[in-house]
């Protein structure tokens, strides 16, 4: 496991260089393990292949993720650096300094431009029964674009700082049987949007009961992927992209 942080730091006191020679690179990230030169060089030689398995392991589940991660690609000569990486980190710091309230709007607005919903709305922050954002999803032919179905969306959004633990999500499934609890009703999604993230026992919950969940990082790499579908979309919106 390498640290996240001073990887960072290596393209930061670097000008920003976005390939370096793989070698070096893992000599310098010793080094700022406080390291002295020779132990890094023996280190960065001794671990080169654990290296690679890693950034390329890393890489690989941060596209299965739908994450931006810092490496585009790692091989014994080089390391290439994501920049977008740290242009989805600052997207992040933003969603993390939002008021709950805007956090919400803004998964509406996500719900409507990122994944084609309408009738999409807010619910009042007093009375929302356990749902935050509410819309309808389209089933739609690739071809004509005429509609077969309609799938109703109940979302629920968290501005945390630390994650979502398994209760928030069972409070959310209970919400979720009540809507079903007449056993007749149309099509239906459960989704929770966080700026932070879940923990083990919530990604389970959320697994087990067919809900989709979606991580700060999850949706700042979603906003930068899709800035200029929503850049114009809200004042939310602008703030974080710009």
């Amino acid at each position: 496991m390498y640290d996240i942080n001073i990887l960072e730091k290596l393209f930061l006191n670097n000008n920003h260089t976005l390939k370096y020679d793989t070698e070096k690179y893992l000599t310098d990230y010793y080094q700022l393990k406080e390291m002295n030169p020779f132990k890094s060089a023996e280190y960065a030689q001794a671990n080169i292949i654990n290296f690679i398995e890693y950034a390329n392991q890393c890489i690989k589940s941060a596209k299965q993720d739908c994450i931006s991660f810092i490496f585009n690609r790692v091989t014994k000569d080089i390391v290439e650096i994501n920049i977008d990486y740290f242009r989805v980190k600052n997207i992040h710091e933003k969603l993390l300094a939002l008021e709950w309230r805007d956090f919400e709007f803004l998964s509406s607005t996500i719900l409507e431009h990122c994944f084609g919903a309408f009738d999409v709305r807010t619910s009042q922050p007093t009375s929302d029964g356990g749902v935050d954002f509410l819309g309808k999803i389209p089933i739609l032919s690739s071809e004509t674009k005429e509609k077969y179905g309609v799938i109703e969306v109940y979302g629920q959004s968290k501005k945390y700082n630390g994650n979502v633990g398994i209760n928030d999500i069972k409070s959310f499934v209970a919400f979720a049987d009540g809507k079903k609890r007449n056993f007749v009703h149309k099509p239906q999604l459960f989704i929770f949007f966080t700026t932070s993230d879940f923990s083990n026992g919530a990604n389970e919950e959320l697994s087990v009961n067919g809900f989709i969940g979606l991580s700060g990082f999850q949706l700042a790499t979603l906003i930068f992927k899709h800035k200029k579908i929503l850049q114009n979309k809200t004042e939310i919106i602008r703030k974080i992209l710009s």
